[in-house]
């Protein structure tokens, strides 16, 4: 059986990226492992003066992070039952660290799939956009991560769009794709930015249809409108996507998401659910 990992800090948007991990779940014969962590306050050994003190201190701010642990994992299995999802397999996990470590161990232990994870885009400002805790595992980890803001609503997921720059490379991400979209019964629509035509993007595109031709597998060529990210936010305006596919630059944390990629910063303007995934011919199997 599959697995998917659910970070949460019971924040409203990640409440709203439970209702998608729950659905994936449930599509894809997926077990549910949902992570919750806390991390212990820093005090000195002479803590106010009364250093016997501090274990106490300790001791009771874990058991005061455990019943809010408790607490709202019953709220969780009532989404389930309210999502008439409560018969998807759940495992409930309350880690000491950081959420990116536990997140590298808890992956490496269960041999999970796909991470799922909600974000808040409200302050406006780029760590925020994802959330710190989301770009850090988005940086951290080699499998698929979905990052669902909290403004999109699960509605289903009927249209997905993988966008592409016809690479090679980018192959196997589709091949990924293709494998939910198949879960779902729906197409995978390849869309690319261009400015003048390129023989090279038609002959993958080609190579792809041929590949991929029991596949429902559509193209999608845009031309070019003041900027890449311009362009693909006015089609997803105009248009229903309900999951939004991006692949991971191999380059350093800041310029993949924010710099050079144009995936990325796509992302920060949508308020669609995106999956990210890694670049070349690993992009981490679901």
């Amino acid at each position: 059986m599959r697995k998917i990992l659910f970070p949460t800090d019971f924040s409203a948007a990640a409440d709203n990226a439970f209702v998608y991990a729950l659905h994936l779940a449930k599509e894809m014969d997926a077990e549910l492992y949902v992570l919750n962590t806390y991390m212990q306050p820093v005090l000195s050994s002479t803590h106010a003066g009364q250093p016997e003190l501090v274990p106490e201190v300790y001791e009771n701010y874990e058991l005061h992070q455990f019943e809010h642990f408790k607490k709202h994992t019953a709220s969780l299995r009532q989404i389930a039952q309210e999502q008439d999802r409560s018969d998807v397999p759940i495992t409930f996990l309350f880690e000491e660290g950081s959420v990116v470590v536990n997140v590298q161990r808890i992956i490496e232990k269960e041999k999970i799939s796909l991470v799922v994870m909600g974000t808040n885009r409200a302050e406006g400002i780029m760590d925020k956009i994802f959330g710190s805790n989301t770009l850090g595992v988005i940086r951290g980890v080699k499998i698929p991560v979905l990052s669902v803001p909290k403004e999109a609503k699960y509605q289903g997921i009927k249209e997905i769009l993988f966008t592409t720059l016809f690479r090679e490379r980018d192959e196997s991400a589709l091949t990924e794709i293709i494998a939910i979209a198949i879960k779902f019964g729906v197409k995978v629509k390849c869309v690319h930015v261009h400015k003048d035509k390129n023989i090279e993007i038609i002959a993958m595109a080609d190579r792809w249809q041929k590949r991929f031709s029991d596949e429902r597998l559509e193209f999608v060529f845009l031309d070019f409108d003041q900027s890449i990210e311009n362009t693909l936010n006015n089609y997803i305006n105009t248009h229903r996507v309900d999951l939004l596919c991006v692949v991971k630059r191999n380059k350093t944390f800041l310029e993949s998401l924010f710099k050079s990629s144009i995936s990325n910063r796509l992302r920060t303007h949508t308020n669609t659910a995106t999956l990210v995934l890694q670049e070349g011919e690993d992009p981490g199997t679901f």
